[in-house]
């Protein structure tokens, strides 16, 4: 019956930890999108006034997000950085009724 109990405690102690990651991560994601959203935003503005256009801005929001990013501790591949500056990019011109 012991071994039972401990067996059980381990097992919520492990469910518990996976739970916490899962919070944590699911955090993380939601700074990071929306610090990413208002570096994407900035850029918008910026690169009208500077007269920037297609990659010259991405390289622009690349390199501010990561900036970012890096200085709050948040380490993030240039692949994934990538997929979300193009999402909230389609997402905003979605929103704006640019095609």
């Amino acid at each position: 019956m012991e071994i039972i109990v401990y067996v059980l405690v381990g097992v919520a102690f492990l469910l518990g930890n996976l739970l916490l990651h899962s919070k944590k991560m699911e955090s993380k994601i939601k700074i990071v999108r929306k610090i990413v959203t208002h570096v994407v935003e900035y850029v918008e503005q910026i690169g009208n006034l500077k007269n920037l256009h297609g990659e010259q801005k991405k390289k622009l929001a690349m390199n501010l997000a990561k900036k970012t990013l890096s200085e709050m501790h948040i380490k993030i591949s240039d692949n994934l950085l990538d997929t979300i500056i193009e999402s909230i990019v389609f997402y905003l011109n979605l929103q704006k009724g640019v095609k």
